[in-house]
């Protein structure tokens, strides 16, 4: 069983996923009462879906039985929560430092990274891992994922000219983090041989697809049906949701 400070760090982390989601995803408008800048509302659900799919993954961890269970989902948030604090310290330009929002933010993304680390490499969970044959689906997921986060890390410019809407240069460092963290995930559970170390982070996943496709379609005037990216996202959403739906249901079965 997981010991109580994997409990706590779930515990944090799902508090301040829930803080940021509720008002990003729900509340739009006032998305700043949570984030340290100010964002449209379609780049407010955007990030809120990631931190309710977060919350998700957090929840389940804190029910979880086994120590096994909790492997995958401590290695996405210290990753996550890393690739954030990484972005946040190449733009300090655009943080306002005499904001409350921005010392917790920053506060946060320091502490979670390294406690996440730490439970994953000194309390064990790192030595659960049973191995398997990749799952050929899942790395597919994975490459996808890494080849976009590294797009968006080391091509802004590029990438942003072929966002499917309006993508300031801050928001790509920033999502880089989270699709980072994704990739290595989908590899971690591409080679998880225990159906429930699996379940977790594939329950997370198929939630941010959804809630993103959700987001999008709330918002679907911002996409062009007259270029590729438009198509390419909707549908690139639909599969990786359809991907992570179909091993869940796999995972929960065995």
């Amino acid at each position: 069983m997981p010991s109580r400070s994997f409990r706590a760090y779930f515990a944090l982390v799902g508090l301040f996923a829930l803080w940021v989601g509720v008002w990003g995803y729900f509340v739009p408008a006032e998305v700043v009462r949570a984030l340290p800048w100010p964002v449209p509302p379609m780049h407010a659900r955007f990030i809120a879906a990631i931190y309710l799919a977060g919350l998700l993954a957090m929840l389940l961890a804190l029910r979880a039985a086994t120590l096994a269970e909790v492997r995958i989902p401590v290695a996405l948030a210290a990753i996550w929560t890393g690739g954030l604090l990484l972005a946040s310290l190449l733009h300090l330009d655009a943080f306002d430092f005499a904001k409350p929002q921005v010392w917790f933010w920053m506060g946060a993304y320091a502490v979670f990274p390294l406690w996440g680390a730490w439970l994953y490499f000194s309390r064990g969970a790192h030595a659960t891992a049973k191995r398997r044959p990749a799952d050929p689906l899942l790395v597919a997921v994975g490459v996808a994922c890494l080849l976009l986060a590294a797009g968006l890390a080391a091509l802004p410019a590029q990438m942003i000219a072929l966002w499917p809407w309006k993508l300031p240069p801050l928001l790509a460092s920033i999502y880089a983090g989270p699709f980072f963290a994704y990739g290595v995930s989908a590899f971690m559970l591409a080679r998880e041989a225990d159906p429930a170390a699996r379940r977790i982070v594939l329950a997370s996943m198929l939630a941010f697809s959804v809630l993103v496709l959700l987001a999008s379609l709330l918002h679907l005037q911002l996409f062009s049906f007259a270029t590729p990216a438009a198509w390419v996202w909707f549908g690139g959403l639909a599969a990786a949701g359809a991907a992570m739906a179909l091993r869940l249901l796999q995972a929960r079965r065995s």
